[in-house]
């Protein structure tokens, strides 16, 4: 995995992206701000943390383990039919993500794990 894997979620005001790393405890403190508006976001509940830690500690490992995931495959039956899908496509085509309830509304939080690929602002992850 490259350096630089971040937690993703677009600013309520300006719904640009807003990234950041519950598991980069020199640069995570509790308090994240958008960089183009400013907006400061805390992370002072600390079930939302937990979850939160576990969700990037969970994509951390799969894509460490990106070497033996690549001979494993998914194998999905509809019916009589009986697909297997190699996992590596699975890590290279879908994007990992959280959908938490905060304070009372719904936030989908995205993995991304090479910040310098940017998700196409068309598949960007958004508030519900």
């Amino acid at each position: 995995m490259k350096i630089g894997h971040k937690l993703q979620f677009l600013c309520e005001d300006c719904e640009a992206p807003v990234l950041f790393s519950v598991l980069d405890s020199g640069d995570f403190g509790g308090i994240v701000s958008c960089r183009a508006c400013g907006r400061k976001y805390a992370f002072d509940d600390e079930t939302l943390l937990r979850q939160l830690k576990q969700f990037e500690a969970l994509c951390y490992q799969i894509h460490a383990s990106e070497e033996i995931l690549g001979s494993t495959a998914i194998a999905i039956d509809v019916g009589s039919h009986h697909v297997k899908v190699p996992f590596n496509i699975l890590l290279t085509r879908l994007s990992p993500v959280i959908e938490l309830n905060i304070k009372g509304k719904k936030v989908v939080i995205a993995f991304r794990v090479e910040p310098l690929k940017d998700i196409p602002e068309s598949r960007a992850v958004s508030s519900v």
